[in-house]
C-alpha cells in the first residue's frame, strides 16, 4: 500500500517503461456499449471492475471511458505533472449550470477564483457561520412531530440549502433565495446525471423532460443568484454574509466579475447543498443500525457540552463524533464518478491514454477497497480512533479531494456536518419505518432512497 507515485503519470514521449492500451472490460453491447451495466447498478459495476490492471476501459455507447481502480493512480492524476488533464466529462455536463465556477473552471482562472474565495472560509468566518448553521437546524428539527415518519433524506436537504442561503446571503435575502433554489433543485441534479451518462453527445439536445428541465431550473437558479447579489451590492459595507466577503474579494488587482461571482454562488448552493445533505442522511441511517455507536456519540456529546449549545470551538473536544462522520464519509462517500481529461497522449500506470481522453475514478468504490479497509462495509468509528488507518497512504482516503482541485469548503462542510449531528442526537433518537428498504442511489450523489425515519425525543439517561 505505501508504493511510490513517482512516474505513474507521464507524458507518453517521455515515457520509460513499455506501454500498453488499457484492456476493455468484456460484455461490451453493440450502440449502447457497457452502458446498461453501469445503469442497473452503478456502484456494483465499478465495485466488479478488475483490479490487476489499474486502468479498464468502459464504453458509455461509442465512448471510452478509462477507469481507474487503484487508488495510487488516483491520488497521482490529482497531484500530478500541471496541464497533463483537464478537468472531465461530469464537469462539463455540470457548466450549464455552474458556469466557470471554482469545482468546473481550470489553469489560470481556478487558481484567481480559489485565491479570492479562500478568505471566505477563514477561521473567524467559520465560527460566525457556525452560529448560522446551528439556528437554523434547530429551528428545523424543533419543529418535527415525534413519531411521525418523515423523508430524512428531504428533510436534511432542506435544512442544508436553508444553511446555505444563510450563511451566504443577507438574512432580508435568504428566505425568499432559499424557496426558489429548493424549488430548481431537482431538475438540476437530474439534468447533471443524466447528461454525463447519455452515450451519444446529440441526446442532450432532444426536447426530452430531463433535459427542458434541466434548462428551466439553471435559468431559475442563475435568476435568483443574479437578483440577490444586485441587492447586496447596494449596502456592501454592511454586509458580513459570504456572498459580502466575495463580493468585497480583491487579490492584488483582481477581483470578481458579475459572472463569476454568479457562477461561485450557484456552485456553492449546489455542491454544498447536495454532498452535505447526503452526508448527515446516511450518518443517521448507520447510527440507527448502531446503538452502541449511537450511545457512545450521544455520551461524547452530553459530557462536553453539558446543556449549552454547540459552538466552533467544542469541535477539538469531540473525537469520537469526528470519528464517526470520517466513517459516514468512507462509507457513503458522495461522489460515486469524477473524470478527468487527458489534454495531451500520456502515459497512466503504463497505459496508453490518448488526447482528449476520458479518465474516471470513484471514490465511493475505492472507500470500500478491502485491500486497504478491514471489513470495508462496516461503520466502525473506532477504525479511525485505535490505530487501524494510522499508517494509511495518504492516497487511501481523500475525503475532500487532493490537489490543486481540493474541495476550498472543507472546514465549512465538516463544520455543519458536526452541528447538524450534534444539535439531532442530542434531542432525538432516530429510527427507520418498519418495513421501509434504504437503497443507495447514485445520481451526483449517492443518495439514500426511501430513508423513511421516526423522531423520538431523547430520553436524558
Amino acid at each position: 500500500m505505501g508504493r511510490s507515485m513517482t512516474g505513474v503519470v507521464q507524458r507518453s514521449e517521455h515515457r520509460d517503461r513499455p506501454e500498453s492500451d488499457p484492456p476493455v472490460l468484456g460484455g461490451r453491447l453493440p450502440v449502447v456499449g457497457h452502458l446498461p451495466r453501469l445503469l442497473m447498478n452503478p456502484l456494483a459495476f465499478l465495485a466488479s471492475l478488475p483490479r490487476k490492471h489499474e486502468v479498464t476501459t468502459v464504453y458509455i455507447g461509442g465512448r471510452p471511458i478509462y477507469f481507474l481502480t487503484s487508488h495510487r493512480l488516483v491520488r497521482s492524476l490529482l497531484t500530478g505533472e500541471a496541464g497533463a488533464f483537464a478537468r472531465g466529462l461530469v464537469f462539463e455536463k455540470a457548466a450549464k449550470v455552474f458556469g466557470q465556477g471554482i469545482i468546473v473552471s481550470d489553469g489560470e482562472q481556478h487558481r484567481q477564483n480559489r485565491r479570492l474565495i479562500q478568505p471566505a472560509f477563514q477561521q473567524h468566518k467559520i465560527e460566525r457561520y457556525v452560529e448560522i448553521m446551528r439556528s437554523v437546524v434547530e429551528k428545523r428539527t424543533s419543529a418535527w412531530t415525534a413519531g411521525q415518519p418523515f423523508a430524512l433524506n428531504a428533510e436534511t436537504h432542506e435544512t442544508a440549502v436553508e444553511v446555505l442561503t444563510r450563511t451566504l446571503f443577507r438574512s432580508d435575502l435568504a428566505d425568499r433565495a432559499a424557496d426558489n433554489v429548493k424549488r430548481a433543485f431537482p431538475g438540476i441534479v437530474a439534468g447533471i446525471a443524466a447528461q454525463a451518462l447519455y452515450p451519444y453527445a446529440w441526446m442532450e439536445k432532444l426536447p426530452l423532460p430531463v433535459n427542458r428541465r434541466y434548462e428551466r431550473s439553471a435559468a431559475l437558479f442563475h435568476d435568483v443568484v443574479k437578483a440577490v447579489i444586485a441587492e447586496q451590492r447596494k449596502n456592501p459595507a454592511q454586509d458580513d454574509s459570504l456572498l459580502g466577503t466575495l463580493i468585497s474579494a480583491r487579490d492584488q488587482d483582481n477581483a470578481f466579475s458579475e459572472a463569476q461571482l454568479r457562477d461561485e454562488t450557484v456552485t456553492m448552493l449546489i455542491a454544498g447543498a447536495e454532498t452535505v445533505s447526503t452526508t448527515t442522511a446516511w450518518f443517521f441511517h448507520e447510527l440507527a443500525h448502531h446503538p452502541e455507536v449511537e450511545r457512545r456519540l450521544v455520551a461524547e456529546l452530553r459530557t462536553r457540552l453539558g446543556d449549552r449549545p454547540i459552538s466552533f470551538r467544542d469541535f477539538r473536544k469531540l473525537p469520537y463524533t469526528a470519528a464517526a462522520i470520517n466513517e459516514a464519509v468512507r462509507l457513503h462517500h458522495p461522489n460515486w464518478f469524477l473524470s478527468r481529461r487527458a489534454v495531451s497522449s500520456v502515459t497512466l500506470g503504463g497505459h496508453r491514454i490518448p488526447a482528449g481522453g476520458e479518465v474516471a475514478f470513484s471514490l465511493s468504490t475505492m472507500n470500500r477497497d478491502p485491500e486497504v479497509f478491514d471489513h470495508p462495509l462496516r461503520f466502525d468509528p473506532d477504525r479511525w480512533l485505535d490505530g487501524r488507518t494510522d499508517d494509511l497512504p495518504r492516497s487511501a482516503y481523500m475525503p475532500f479531494g487532493v490537489g490543486k482541485h481540493k474541495c476550498v469548503g472543507d472546514t465549512y462542510a465538516l463544520a455543519e456536518l458536526t452541528v447538524s449531528i450534534a444539535c439531532i442526537a442530542r434531542r432525538w433518537t432516530l429510527t427507520h419505518q418498519p418495513g421501509s428498504r434504504v437503497r443507495e442511489v447514485p445520481w451526483t450523489t449517492v443518495q439514500p432512497a426511501d430513508l423513511v425515519m421516526v423522531a423520538q425525543p431523547r430520553r436524558i439517561a
